[in-house]
């Protein structure tokens, strides 16, 4: 196409541009101060985050430790694997815990009262999350599956960094408050879940160490018997080798059974004390409260974006009507 040409083609596009000069002035301009008017009238979003480092008890780690060492002496290798994996559970565990049915159900029916934030705060609330996300169902086990969906989807986010251990968390709704307390009830959750976890192992192993405890107590009993039989039925065997090495062997046997039975007896009353132990067991590093972020509308955005569309469009309905007209 020559230089001559390509003008003729652009005096004629502008020429139609101008005669539908209305069209391409108005429709960027409605459809910009549309999506102006869309995104003021828009909710803004409220972002509460938390932070969190779970920790597991020195105590309990190093008991479950020990009892899945002495279930492995002791041949019971199903017990001793639970100890092991109970020992400690991974970053990934407490992402996935966050995200779980039992977690979600939880927060969705549980009631929160946020009532008194009107003034920069969102809209007030006070109910349970169901109708705050207006769950559909026939029934209410339906509604409560689908605000636990809309939850997990729309409000709620959960990034693990495995490298720190840290688990982080963010929940977003039209209320600041409300966004605070819902992630202050995931944490609380987390921490009793740990904390049932927790008391459940300790009760467990409380009782194989009760019955670890009063067989080894059984055996050297045993053991002491048969050394103190053998001291009576041989006053002196200072010349008889045999008898000195059988009176060592029986020596031998009530120090190891004495060993046993004070090494269960003292991880028995640390269970004990793990069984009823209700300190916390994640740590919280960052928390909800009076942390609530405002999510911006992105309104100055949106709007120059509807313009630029409505702008192309505009020139293009105008070159198509245009073309119509030439081609009758």
């Amino acid at each position: 196409m020559s230089t001559a040409e390509g003008a003729a083609s652009l005096r004629v596009y502008v020429a139609a541009l101008r005669k539908h000069a209305r069209l391409v002035v108005v429709l960027p301009i409605i459809l910009g101060f549309a999506a102006l008017g869309g995104s003021l009238l828009r909710s803004r979003m409220y972002v509460a985050k938390a932070a969190f480092l779970a920790s597991e008890p020195q105590s309990l780690s190093g008991s479950l430790g020990a009892l899945s060492s002495v279930a492995s002496q002791l041949g019971i290798p199903a017990l001793s694997a639970v100890a092991s994996s109970s020992a400690g559970l991974s970053t990934q565990f407490y992402g996935d815990l966050l995200t779980s049915n039992e977690l979600l159900h939880a927060v969705v029916l549980a009631r929160y009262d946020a009532s008194a934030e009107a003034l920069n705060g969102g809209k007030p609330f006070a109910g349970r999350l169901v109708d705050y996300m207006h769950a559909g169902g026939k029934t209410a086990t339906d509604s409560e599956l689908d605000a636990m969906t809309r939850f997990s989807h729309n409000n709620l986010s959960v990034t693990v960094d495995r490298t720190t251990g840290i688990v982080r968390l963010q929940v977003k709704t039209t209320n600041r408050k409300l966004s605070a307390l819902v992630t202050r009830k995931l944490l609380d959750l987390v921490n009793e879940f740990n904390l049932r976890r927790r008391q459940t192992q300790a009760g467990a192993e409380r009782e194989f160490d009760a019955r670890r405890a009063r067989a080894a107590l059984d055996s050297l009993h045993v053991a002491e018997g048969m050394l103190a039989d053998f001291r009576a039925t041989n006053i002196d065997f200072s010349r008889s080798p045999r008898l000195a090495t059988r009176e060592t062997e029986l020596i031998r046997r009530v120090a190891f059974a004495q060993t046993i039975y004070t090494t269960v007896a003292q991880r028995y009353e640390m269970a004990n004390i793990e069984a009823v132990r209700n300190t916390p067991v994640i740590t919280v590093l960052d928390g909800p409260e009076g942390l609530v972020e405002a999510q911006p509308r992105h309104t100055a955005l949106i709007a120059t974006g509807a313009f630029l569309f409505g702008l192309v469009l505009a020139c293009a309905l105008a070159l198509h009507v245009e073309r119509l007209t030439a081609l009758s």
